[in-house]
């Protein structure tokens, strides 16, 4: 029986975005049993069995893949060979190894890159955007195809990248739409937030590039009835928290942590806000307040206008301008026939693009063609 093999960068223990990545991982699977295809996970540390894969067809085991020793490409040959691997599918690893050619002299047909990876990369030119351009057409050594999870990560693979177009799929990650949603009074009184209050929720990881900083700058011209939640945890946790005390309105922001149900928590306020200053390759953190369906305030940076259509499914401001990020706050909160419209519009724009069902289907034709039924 012919094998796909998925490549974790990550223990199987590990949350955040890797559950979300495990998940693909254990759909596919489910999808390609069904042609008889088999389907391995390999974690550097497999410390835990892994919850994403829980009654998947995925089958999940420990071994260090990184490529990046001789002992982990030995690694990766043995079990290529033994296992009858015909795909392999790597996240977030470069286009070009010389080990994607070893990997083809041992039977896989098919290398794939995954790009979940934010940010921008800088445009080579002279010699060495030529040599670059010349290294992702080299036969064997470059990745067969490359998987980008918008729009954005593909014109920067192309530009960038020098991946030709013709190896770019644009597969739009899913985001899971809730069958239900907690009343919004229950979730704000388990937040000790004071009936009548307005709320304004944000949540990621508490990193200079995520521009919660200008969010609580932004909190300082909203109206007195107005509390700002952030949820997450991070490195830059300490400094948000001098900055809250140095505020005006310090009082009347929070800092509230890592949470489980922190989306669910965020879908609870008035205005849902996402300040990241950087490229977003997708944005998480947007799509899933408007899955369900939360007017939402974002910056016009990477993926995210993919998402949100200024406008129609919310409002977008340029990355580090807290004054704009307020009035469009400020707008949302003394219009809410308009908040709502707009809630409405981000969640069927949602459904209908970003469910599951597209997404894995997306993920099968580029991986399955060397994968033939038996």
């Amino acid at each position: 029986m012919d094998s796909l093999l998925c490549v974790a960068n990550f223990p199987a223990s590990t949350g955040y975005a890797w559950t979300f990545i495990g998940r693909m991982f254990a759909e596919v699977a489910n999808a390609l049993a069904r042609d008889g295809i088999r389907t391995l996970v390999a974690y550097p540390l497999l410390d835990t069995p892994p919850a994403a894969l829980a009654g998947s067809a995925a089958e999940p085991l420990g071994v260090d893949l990184s490529l990046g020793s001789p002992r982990s490409v030995r690694a990766a040959l043995e079990l290529v060979r033994r296992e009858h691997v015909r795909a392999v599918w790597l996240v977030d690893r470069a286009v070009v190894s010389p080990a994607y050619a070893l990997l083809h002299a041992a039977g896989v047909r098919r290398v794939v890159v995954h790009d979940h990876s934010s940010g921008s990369l800088p445009v080579r030119h002279g010699l060495r955007g030529l040599a670059k351009c010349l290294a992702t057409r080299l036969p064997w050594a470059a990745a067969d195809a490359v998987v980008a999870v918008s729009g954005y990560v593909g014109e920067r693979q192309r530009v960038a990248g020098c991946v030709p177009a013709e190896r770019i799929h644009v597969v739009p990650n899913p985001v899971s739409i809730p069958d239900t949603v907690r009343p919004v009074a229950e979730v704000r009184a388990a937040l000790g937030l004071a009936p009548g209050r307005r709320l304004v929720a944000a949540a990621g990881r508490l990193t200079p590039v995520k521009g919660f900083a200008d969010l609580l700058d932004a909190a300082d011209a909203l109206p007195p009835d107005v509390d700002v939640l952030v949820f997450g945890d991070g490195p830059e946790r300490a400094r948000l928290e001098a900055q809250r005390v140095r505020l005006r309105t310090g009082e009347r922001i929070r800092l509230a942590g890592e949470r489980p149900d922190a989306a669910e928590c965020v879908a609870a306020a008035d205005v849902c806000v996402v300040p990241s200053r950087w490229e977003e390759a997708f944005c998480l953190a947007a799509a899933e307040p408007l899955a369900r369906g939360r007017p939402l305030v974002a910056t016009r940076v990477g993926a995210v206008p993919e998402l949100v259509e200024d406008g129609r499914t919310g409002i977008l401001v340029p990355p580090r301008d807290p004054p704009a990020l307020a009035a469009a706050i400020r707008r949302l909160l003394e219009t809410p026939e308009l908040a709502t419209t707009l809630g409405r519009a981000g969640r069927a724009h949602l459904v209908a693009a970003h469910g599951w069902p597209q997404a894995i289907s997306g993920l099968v034709s580029v991986l399955a063609p060397p994968l033939p039924k038996r």
